[in-house]
């Protein structure tokens, strides 16, 4: 599936520097999760001459925010791309609207191009914008054919863009795809080097695979919540009664005997200290075939969340 990001939702509509700094972080935020999953953010050369204020240009403006934030906008949009106009579908003869305005040559006319050709395509826009509304109604006004309509989905959110790309993610078939999506898609985890090294030499089970992804995904939105202000906070209670508590958790300690019986066994060599070693009886919990998730514990909003061991269930008598 091509992601493009919708230049026409740059039109000069914030108000000032500040508002407009606010929506670029969820934009990139939608950008950070395409590329987890292996996918990048497509642009049109021309949107760095786009106006951010009725005012200032996104030149201008860029000097003015952040200077990551700056950087990272400018790599992207001003110098790598990728750029959709460099492979361009849609020719500029062509006659495409949307909302009663041309959307030849912008990314809603080759996102919806690509849409008539039966191929798979979404826009992500910033917002607010007036280019906002999902899905969006492109009209193709083809010669003398009848116009055709088709319907494009346009996130202005992180989130739904996540739950559209797991939709089109590629079925995994080896514990090394595993291992190198969870590395991708896990931003708030850290993984030791040889996390999924006990998985070598076992045979592969989709469902278990599943089941790992599932875990991982409840302990990088536990991690996530946290902060130093009020800790884990209203949204990180409710994750751990749901997962963490109850004769059903997905995750838990170990018990007394298993922690002096397997002391050694779940000692893990610290990812960034070579010499020192992570004591981690807390973990996650796949059923068929038993398999375990080790991880560093409690977690905080100052300590990296270490994932440690991905593999056979330890404790075993």
């Amino acid at each position: 599936m091509e992601l493009f990001f919708n230049d026409s939702s740059l039109h000069g509509q914030f108000e000032n520097t500040q508002s407009f700094e606010d929506s670029l972080d969820v934009l990139m935020e939608m950008r950070r999760v395409a590329r987890r999953y292996g996918r990048e953010l497509l642009c049109h050369r021309t949107t760095m001459q786009s106006m951010v204020t009725r005012q200032f240009s996104l030149p201008q403006v860029i000097r003015s925010i952040n200077r990551n934030k700056a950087a990272a906008l400018m790599g992207w949009l001003g110098n790598t791309g990728p750029f959709w106009d460099d492979r361009r579908c849609h020719s500029a003869e062509e006659y495409l609207e949307c909302q009663n305005e041309v959307v030849t040559d912008t990314a809603i006319g080759e996102c919806a191009y690509l849409r008539f050709s039966s191929e798979q395509a979404q826009l992500a826009s910033i917002a607010p914008s007036n280019w906002c509304t999902d899905p969006l109604d492109v009209t193709w006004h083809n010669g003398q054919e009848p116009c055709r309509s088709e319907r494009v989905v346009n996130h202005i959110l992180a989130g739904t863009l996540e739950l559209e790309l797991q939709k089109f993610e590629l079925p995994l078939r080896s514990w090394e795809q595993l291992a190198h999506s969870c590395r991708q898609r896990f931003e708030a985890l850290h993984f030791s080097e040889d996390a999924f090294a006990p998985l070598k030499g076992c045979p592969f089970v989709l469902a278990a695979a599943k089941s790992i992804l599932d875990l991982l995904s409840v302990l990088a939105a536990f991690k996530s919540v946290h902060s130093l202000e009020t800790g884990r906070g209203n949204e990180g209670d409710q994750l751990y009664q749901t997962y963490f508590t109850g004769d059903r958790a997905w995750f838990s300690d170990s018990s007394d005997r298993e922690k002096t019986d397997f002391e050694n066994e779940m000692s893990f060599r610290h990812p960034e200290q070579s010499d020192v070693k992570i004591f981690a009886p807390y973990h996650g919990k796949i059923q068929t075939p038993q398999m375990r998730i080790h991880f560093s514990w409690p977690v905080t909003a100052q300590a990296p969340l270490y994932i440690l061991y991905v593999g056979d269930k330890i404790t075993k008598y």
